[in-house]
C-alpha cells in the first residue's frame, strides 16, 4: 500500500489555526470598512449640509434684520442707530469663517451659490439704502428699501429651495447607509454559511488526520493491554500519527516475537525441569556409587582414580544442570549479599559451551578480594549472561582470532564487572539509544530488550550498566560493557566448603541410633544413600512413594525423613502437606531431595524453608552433615 504524504499534523494544525484566525478577523474588518465607510460619509455629509443650511439661514436673517431697520428708518424719517445696518449687511454678505466648504450634491451647491449671490447683492443694496437714509434723501431711500425688500424675498425663497435640496441630500446619504447595511447583512449570512462549511471541512480533516488514528491507536493499546498482540494499527500517512502507529506496530511485532520466545523459553524451562529431575536421579546414583566405592579401602589406585573421574564428571554435569535450572526457573526475588565473582563464574558456566564452537579465547582477571554487593544473584547472573551472549554474537561476525575478556574490580565503594570483545563494536548511530527498549544491532533476530532489562536490573540494586566509550583500547573496534554496583556494608558470607569424599578416617558411628526414612521412587537412588547412612551408624528404612511412607509412618516414627519431590501416587509435597496437617512433629523432620527446587515456590504448595532442601545429586558427606545437623537441632529443642 502506498502511503500518502502531505502536511504534517503540526503544520496542519497551524494552518487550521491561521485559517480560523483569518476567518474570525476578516468579518469585523469587512463590517468596519463597508458599513463604517458609509456611516462616516453620512456623518460627515450631514454635518456639512447642516452647517451650510444653518449658515445660510443665519445670513438670511441678518439680511432681513438689516432690511427691517432700513424700512423703519424710511417710515419714521429717523436716523439709523449707529453701524447696525452695515454690520448686519456684512454678516449677510460673507459666510461664517469657521464653516468649511461642505461636500454636497451639485444641485445643492448651485442653489447655495445662488443664495450667496443674492445675499451679497442684498448686502450692497442695503448699505446703499443706508447711505441714502444718512443723507436724508428719503424718496431715493424708499425706492432702495423697496428694492432690497424684493431681494430679501428672493433670498428667502432660494433658502427654502436649499433646505429642500439639503433634505434630499441627507435622504440619499441615509439610503446609501441602509443599502450598505442590507448588503452587509447579506454578506454576513453568506460568510456564516461559508464559515459553517469550513468548520465542517475542518472537523472532517481533524477526524481523519487526528481522531481516527488516535482512536485506532487507543483501540490497539486496549487490545494489547488485554493480551492480544495481533493488533496492527493502519498507517495511512507518514505524519506524526502515522509514525506513532508504525512504532506501535513495530512494538507489538517485537512483543509478539518476545512472547513467542518467552513461551518457548517457559516450555523449555518446564521440559528442562523434568529432564533435570530424571537426569539428576541417575547422576546421584552414579555419584553415590562412586563415593561408596571410594570409601572402600580395598580398591586399587587405578580404580580409585577412575572412581574419582566418575565422581568429578557427575559433579560437573550436576553443576551445569543446576545453573540451567537456576537461570530458567527463577522465582521470587531474593536480595542477599553476594560476590560478583561467583555470579560471573556461574554465567560463564552457562555459556561456556559456545566458546569452543565459535573459537573464542576467554581472558581477563577476577579480583580475588572483591567486596560483596547487595542484589539478586539470579537476576544479576542474567545480566552477565546477556552481556556475554551479546559479545559472543558480535564475535561471530569477525574472523578469528576472537577474544572475549571478563574483568572484575572494586574501587570507591563500588564493584564493577566488564565484558569486552574485539568485534566490530557498536555503530555510532545506535550507541546513544542502545539501552532504550527495542533498540538492537541484530536486526529481526534481536528483541532490543536485553540491554534495557539488564540496565533495569542493575539499577534496582543501585548500580548501572554502561557502554564504555574507550572500548578496545581506543582503536575504534570492539565493545566494552561495564556493570557497576555499590558495595554493601555487610560482611561477605564465608563460602561453603566442599565436602570431601568419605574415607576410612571418618567417624563410623556419627549417626548411631538415628532412624532415617528414605522416600524415593527410584531404588538406584535410595540404595546407595541407605548403604552410606547405615555405614555411619543410622537405622535406615526405605519407601517407594509418599503413600507408602505415610503408611509406614502411621505405625512408627523416624528421626529424619528424606523425601524426593517428584514421585508417583503421592509426591513429596503432598506427603509434607499431609504430615503438616496430621503429624506436624514429623513434618519438622523432613528433608527434601530434588533436582528442581522451584516446585516448592509454585502457588498452592506448602511453604518449605530453603535450608531443608538438598539439591540432587547431593554428595553423601553433605547428606550426612545435614542429617546430623537436623538431629542436633531437634535434640537442642
Amino acid at each position: 500500500m502506498t502511503l500518502q504524504r502531505g502536511l504534517s499534523l503540526r503544520n496542519l494544525l497551524l494552518l487550521l489555526f491561521l485559517a480560523a484566525a483569518l476567518y474570525a478577523g476578516a468579518l469585523p474588518v469587512y463590517l468596519f470598512v463597508r458599513v463604517g465607510a458609509a456611516a462616516a460619509v453620512l456623518a460627515q455629509g450631514t454635518q456639512g449640509v447642516v452647517r451650510l443650511v444653518v449658515d445660510l439661514r443665519q445670513r438670511v436673517e441678518a439680511a432681513e434684520n438689516a432690511v427691517g431697520l432700513a424700512r423703519r428708518a424710511v417710515a419714521t424719517r429717523a436716523s439709523l442707530p449707529g453701524d447696525s445696518i452695515r454690520t448686519l449687511a456684512a454678516r449677510a454678505a460673507a459666510p461664517s469663517p469657521a464653516a468649511e466648504p461642505p461636500a454636497v450634491s451639485a444641485a445643492l451647491g448651485t442653489e447655495a451659490a445662488r443664495v450667496h449671490g443674492s445675499l451679497s447683492e442684498l448686502a450692497r443694496d442695503v448699505v446703499a439704502a443706508a447711505q441714502l437714509i444718512e443723507r436724508r434723501r428719503w424718496p431715493d431711500a424708499a425706492r432702495g428699501v423697496a428694492l432690497v425688500d424684493s431681494l430679501n424675498t428672493r433670498a428667502r425663497e432660494q433658502l427654502l429651495v436649499v433646505s429642500r435640496l439639503a433634505g434630499d441630500d441627507l435622504l440619499e446619504r441615509v439610503a446609501a447607509v441602509v443599502a450598505a447595511t442590507a448588503e452587509v447583512r447579506r454578506d454576513s449570512a453568506l460568510w456564516l454559511v461559508f464559515g459553517l462549511f469550513l468548520t465542517w471541512l475542518g472537523l472532517i480533516t481533524i477526524r481523519r488526520r487526528i481522531l481516527q488514528p488516535l482512536s485506532a491507536l487507543e483501540t490497539g493499546l486496549t487490545r494489547v493491554s488485554e493480551g492480544d498482540l495481533n493488533t496492527p494499527v493502519p498507517v495511512l500517512r507518514m505524519d506524526e500519527a502515522g509514525r506513532l502507529a508504525a512504532h506501535f506496530n513495530e512494538m507489538t511485532r517485537v512483543l509478539r516475537n518476545r512472547a513467542e520466545e518467552q513461551g518457548r523459553f517457559a516450555a523449555a524451562g518446564e521440559l528442562l525441569a523434568g529432564v533435570a529431575h530424571e537426569v539428576n536421579n541417575p547422576l546421584m546414583a552414579i555419584a553415590a556409587h562412586a563415593e561408596n566405592r571410594l570409601a572402600d579401602p580395598a580398591i586399587t589406585p587405578e580404580q580409585r582414580d577412575e572412581m574419582q573421574q566418575v565422581l568429578r564428571q557427575a559433579q560437573r554435569a550436576t553443576k551445569l544442570l543446576r545453573g540451567l535450572l537456576r537461570f530458567v526457573r527463577a522465582t521470587e526475588r531474593q536480595m542477599t549479599s553476594i560476590n560478583l565473582n561467583d555470579v560471573v563464574r556461574g554465567a560463564l558456566d552457562l555459556v561456556s559451551y559456545r566458546f569452543g564452537v565459535d573459537e573464542i579465547t576467554v581472558g581477563g582477571r577476577l579480583d580475588p578480594n572483591l567486596p560483596p554487593v547487595q542484589g539478586d544473584a539470579i537476576r544479576l547472573e542474567q545480566v552477565v549472561v546477556n552481556l556475554l551472549s551479546n559479545a559472543i554474537d558480535a564475535l561471530r561476525a569477525i574472523r578469528p582470532p576472537r577474544r572475549l575478556s571478563v574483568d572484575s574490580w572494586g574501587a570507591d565503594g563500588t564493584v564493577s564487572v566488564a565484558v569486552s570483545d574485539n568485534g566490530l563494536g557498536v555503530p555510532a548511530e545506535i550507541a546513544d539509544r542502545l539501552f532504550r527498549p527495542f533498540a538492537t544491532t541484530k536486526g529481526r533476530q534481536g528483541t532490543g530488550l536485553g540491554l534495557y532489562v539488564s540496565r533495569q536490573i542493575a539499577r534496582e540494586s543501585g548500580g548501572d550498566v554502561v557502554l564504555a566509550r574507550d572500548a578496545d583500547g581506543g582503536r575504534g573496534t570492539g565493545a566494552r560493557f561495564v556493570m557497576t554496583l555499590p558495595t554493601t556494608a555487610r560482611e561477605q558470607p564465608a563460602p561453603e566448603r566442599a565436602a570431601a569424599p568419605p574415607s576410612d578416617g571418618a567417624p563410623a558411628a556419627r549417626l548411631a541410633g538415628v532412624c532415617v526414612l528414605i522416600v524415593d521412587d527410584e531404588a538406584p537412588v535410595r540404595r546407595p544413600m541407605a548403604r552410606f547412612l547405615i555405614r555411619r551408624g543410622a537405622q535406615v528404612y526405605e519407601a517407594g512413594d509418599g503413600a507408602e511412607a505415610l503408611e509406614w509412618l502411621s505405625a512408627r516414627s523416624a528421626d529424619v525423613i528424606l523425601v524426593d519431590l517428584r514421585m508417583p501416587r503421592m509426591s513429596g509435597i503432598e506427603l509434607f502437606a499431609k504430615l503438616e496437617a496430621t503429624h506436624p512433629e514429623l513434618a519438622a523432620r523432613v528433608l527434601f531431595l530434588s533436582g528442581d527446587v522451584s516446585q516448592l515456590a509454585e502457588p498452592g504448595n506448602t511453604p518449605v524453608p530453603r535450608e531443608r532442601v538438598l539439591v540432587k545429586p547431593v554428595e553423601l558427606a553433605a547428606l550426612e552433615e545435614r542429617v546430623a545437623q537436623l538431629v542436633a537441632e531437634r535434640t537442642a529443642l
